[in-house]
């Protein structure tokens, strides 16, 4: 199975490709007034505006480092099927092909342990309804 490979703070996680609609280099972004700090903001992905998640300030309190493998991961939002949403992560550069039982919680990667993650495990049940994208 296919993941993509990417950082928050120091740990290393992989997320289903199949889960992924594109991956879009890190672009300014709207600021969303009186979000949670995690919001980064919005920006306008092919005519509709998405909100933006930065994993980093949500799991480890500063926000991604602002360099050329930081990126937006655009997936579909996990508790709306209708709505978008982009994730920013560090080192967004790699694709791991790996048997899903590996994972057990971490299987081998490039640079050390990594741990599979579910879409829907990388937003916590309050942000979704201050996140909701049409």
């Amino acid at each position: 199975m296919l993941f993509l490979h990417f950082r928050i703070g120091d740990d290393c996680f992989a997320l289903a490709a199949e889960s992924i609609l594109e991956i879009v280099p890190l672009v300014p972004l709207k600021k969303v007034r009186q979000a949670p700090d995690a919001v980064a903001g919005s920006f306008e992905y092919r005519g509709r505006y998405v909100p933006v998640i930065d994993l980093c300030a949500l799991d480890v309190h500063r926000s991604a480092r602002r360099r050329m493998s930081t990126r937006i991961i655009v997936v579909r939002h996990p508790h709306d099927e209708a709505g978008l949403i982009g994730l920013i992560a560090e080192n967004v550069t790699e694709m791991l092909r790996l048997d899903p039982a590996q994972f057990a919680p971490f299987a081998p990667g490039p640079h050390g342990l990594v741990q599979r993650v579910e879409l829907k495990d990388l937003l916590p049940a309050a942000l979704p309804a201050l996140v909701a994208s049409r």
